[in-house]
C-alpha cells in the first residue's frame, strides 16, 4: 500500500491509475482509495454514469481529475477531502481566465518547485509552489498571451496561449546540459494547443550550436556587497527574490511606475526585472533599473544602473553604476560606479570608480579609483584607489592610491603619492610627495626630508631636535636641557617650520623659524611666559651619507611677565636688554645666538 506524507495535499499526492470504460462513480471511488482521500460534491451536479478512460502513472490526482472530466469540474482540497465543483459555463465577454498546470522536468518528469511564471504584457506572475503547481488569472482582451517560464538552470520557455478559456497547461523544461552556459541558450517557443490530451508543451526547439561555459568562477561577495543585498531582503518578498535569481537573462521596460512598498504597485512582483524611464515610489521602491527619474519617501532599492535623477527620504541602495544625480537624507550605498552628483546626510559609498562631486555629512567612501572629482566629508573622505580632484574632510582624507589634486582636512591627510596639488592638514602622511605639504607635521616616506639632531647653543647645552616634511618646508620639534646649569631653564619644548636651499652636492642651507617655552619648575608660575623665537641660519654639511654637521648662527628674542629673567647665555652677545611696551608689563631680550650640532637623516 502506497504512504502518503501528511503534510501532501490530497490534489499534489501522485498516483498510478488504469481505469477502462468505467463511470464517472467508480472511477472516483478508485482515485480515492488509491490517493486515501475523500470526495465531496454534489450529486446532481456531477453526472456519476459518464463512462471515462485514464490510464496515467505517477501523476497528481489534480491532473488526474482533469483528465477525467476534460477540466469540466473545479477541484479544491479542505483536509483530507477533494471538492468537486462543475464549472459554469462562462458568461459571454468574462474578463478574465485562469491558466493552472504544473512544470516539469522534461527528462526525469519531477515536479520543479520555485519556477517563475509570467505574462509580460500585464505583468501578472507567480511561483510554482513546491509541487510544481501554479495558477494564474490573466484578462481575456489581452491580444496574445505569451506565457514565459523560467527556472534557474533549465531552458527557458514561452507557450502561446490560444485559448481565453480557463485550462490547464502543464509546462516541461529542459535542464540545461553540463558544461554549457544557460545565456547562450535560446527560449524555447511552444504553443498551447488546450487539446486535453495533449496538454503538455512537447515541440522540439532548434537550438544554436553548444558553447562551453568558459566564464570563470563566480568571485566570492564582498562584504559591502552583503551588506547591500541584506538590507534589500528586508523589503523584497520571497516571490520576487525568487523571481531575481530565476529571470537573469530577462530584462523588461516600462514607461513609468507608481509603487507603495515593493510588492505593491504598477509592476506587482516583477519589479526586480523591470527598468522604468519614470519610478514614483510613496514608500519604498523596488526595480532592476532606472533611466530618467525616480523619488522615493523612504528608500528606492535599485539592482542595475540608474541614469538621470534619484532622490530618496533614506536612502538609495543601487546594485550598478549611477549617472546623473542621486540624493538621500541619510546614504546613498551604490554597488557601480558614480558619475555626477552624489549627496548623503550621513554618509555615500560607492563599490567603484567616481567622478564627479560626492557631499556627505559625515563620510564618503569610494573603492574604485577617483578622477575629477570633489569629495567633501563632514568627517572622512576614504579613496580605495587614486584619487584625481580635491579631497575636504573634517577630520580625514585617506587616498590608498595617488592624490592627484588636493587634500584638506581638519586632522589627517594620508596618501600612496602626491603630485600636482597639496596636502594641507594638521597631519599630513604620504609615501612620495612631488610638492609640498602644509601641517603641523608631514612626513614623506620616499625622498622626504628627515632629520635627528643633536646640539647645542647658546641657552641649553643640549637640544634634541627632529625635522620632517619635504627640504623646501619641514616641521621641527625640539626639546631642550642644560643639567641643571645655573641661571638655565629646567627643561625648554620648541616647534617651527623651516625650508632648505642645496648650496653644492655637500651643502644645505636652511632656515629656519622656531617658538620655544622655557620652563622653570622652581618658580610657582614656572617663571611666566619666558617665551623665544629663534630665527636660524644653519649650514648642513655631510659627513657621510647620513651624518651631517650643522651650524650657524641665530637672532633671537625672549618676553616675558615681570618676574621673568632673561635665561644665561653662553656666549652673550646683546642686542637689547630689558625692553617695555606701552601695552602691557612684559620684558624683552634679543641676542646673536649660535648653535652646533651633528644631524642623523637620509640623504
Amino acid at each position: 500500500m502506497q504512504v502518503f506524507a501528511q503534510d501532501v495535499p490530497p490534489l499534489e499526492r501522485l498516483i498510478t491509475v488504469d481505469i477502462r470504460n468505467a463511470t464517472t462513480e467508480s472511477a472516483l471511488r478508485e482515485i480515492s482509495r488509491l490517493g486515501h482521500f475523500e470526495f465531496s460534491y454534489n450529486p446532481a451536479r456531477i453526472d456519476g454514469k459518464a463512462v471515462v478512460t485514464v490510464r496515467l502513472m505517477n501523476t497528481p490526482v489534480r491532473e488526474v481529475l482533469n483528465r477525467v472530466f476534460q477540466n469540466q469540474v473545479t477541484v479544491k482540497s479542505r483536509g483530507n477531502h477533494v471538492i468537486l465543483v462543475r464549472r459554469e459555463f462562462p458568461e459571454p465577454g468574462p474578463k478574465n481566465f485562469l491558466l493552472d498546470g504544473y512544470i516539469l522536468d522534461e527528462q526525469t518528469g519531477e515536479r520543479i518547485a520555485q519556477a517563475s511564471i509570467f505574462e509580460k504584457t500585464t505583468l501578472a506572475s507567480t511561483v510554482s509552489n513546491p509541487f510544481g503547481y501554479y495558477r494564474l488569472r490573466l484578462p481575456t482582451d489581452l491580444p496574445a498571451v505569451r506565457l514565459d517560464v523560467r527556472k534557474q538552470a533549465y531552458v527557458g520557455e514561452t507557450v502561446l496561449i490560444r485559448s481565453r478559456l480557463s485550462h490547464s497547461v502543464s509546462i516541461r523544461m529542459t535542464p540545461v546540459p553540463p558544461r554549457l552556459s544557460l545565456e547562450t541558450l535560446p527560449i524555447r517557443i511552444t504553443e498551447d494547443t488546450t487539446r486535453l490530451m495533449s496538454t503538455l508543451a512537447t515541440l522540439p526547439v532548434d537550438v544554436t550550436s553548444p558553447v562551453v561555459d568558459t566564464t570563470t568562477q563566480q568571485r566570492p561577495k564582498s562584504v559591502l556587497e552583503q551588506s547591500r543585498e541584506r538590507i534589500t531582503r528586508l523589503f523584497v518578498s520571497a516571490q520576487q527574490s525568487i523571481h531575481d535569481v530565476n529571470l537573469s537573462r530577462d530584462t523588461l521596460y516600462r514607461d513609468w511606475q507608481v509603487s507603495f512598498l515593493p510588492f505593491i504597485g504598477t509592476n506587482h512582483r516583477l519589479s526586480g526585472r523591470i527598468s522604468n524611464r519614470i519610478s514614483v515610489n510613496a514608500l519604498i521602491g523596488y526595480s532592476f533599473g532606472v533611466r530618467a527619474f525616480e523619488v522615493g519617501g523612504l528608500f528606492n532599492l535599485v539592482r542595475a544602473d540608474v541614469t538621470g535623477f534619484q532622490a530618496a527620504g533614506l536612502g538609495n541602495l543601487v546594485g550598478g553604476h549611477v549617472r546623473g544625480v542621486q540624493l538621500a537624507g541619510l546614504y546613498n550605498l551604490n554597488g557601480g560606479a558614480l558619475q555626477g552628483v552624489q549627496a548623503g546626510g550621513l554618509f555615500n559609498i560607492n563599490r567603484k570608480q567616481a567622478q564627479g562631486v560626492q557631499l556627505a555629512g559625515l563620510f564618503n567612501t569610494s573603492i574604485g579609483e577617483l578622477t575629477k572629482i570633489v569629495q567633501v566629508g563632514g568627517l572622512v573622505n576614504v579613496a580605495g584607489k587614486s584619487v584625481g580632484g580635491v579631497q575636504l574632510a573634517g577630520l580625514a582624507n585617506v587616498a590608498m592610491g595617488d592624490v592627484r589634486g588636493w587634500q584638506i582636512s581638519g586632522l589627517v591627510n594620508r596618501a600612496r603619492t602626491v603630485s600636482s596639488g597639496h596636502q594641507i592638514g594638521l597631519i599630513n602622511l604620504a609615501d612620495s610627495s612631488g610638492n609640498v605639504p602644509f601641517g603641523l607635521f608631514s612626513h614623506v616616506q620616499k625622498g622626504g626630508f628627515r632629520r635627528v639632531e643633536v646640539a647645542a647653543n647658546e641657552v641649553n647645552l643640549l637640544n634634541l631636535t627632529y625635522r620632517t616634511g619635504v627640504r623646501r618646508f619641514y616641521n621641527i620639534i625640539s626639546a631642550g636641557y642644560s643639567f641643571a646649569r645655573a641661571g638655565s631653564p629646567d627643561l625648554s619644548a620648541g616647534y617651527g617650520l623651516g625650508t632648505g636651499f642645496v648650496l653644492s652636492g655637500s651643502t644645505l642651507l636652511t632656515l629656519e623659524g622656531t617658538h620655544h617655552h622655557l620652563f622653570y619648575f622652581d618658580q610657582s608660575s614656572n617663571g611666566g611666559w619666558n617665551n623665544q623665537i629663534r630665527l636660524s641660519t644653519l649650514f648642513e654639511t655631510k659627513l657621510s651619507n647620513h651624518l651631517s654637521l650643522a651650524y650657524g648662527p641665530s637672532l633671537n628674542w625672549y618676553f616675558g611677565n615681570d618676574n621673568t629673567t632673561r635665561p644665561t647665555l653662553q656666549p652673550s652677545i646683546p642686542l637689547f636688554s630689558e625692553r617695555t611696551d606701552a601695552f602691557s608689563n612684559a620684558r624683552h631680550w634679543g641676542w646673536v645666538g649660535f648653535q652646533v650640532g651633528l644631524r642623523f637623516g637620509n640623504s
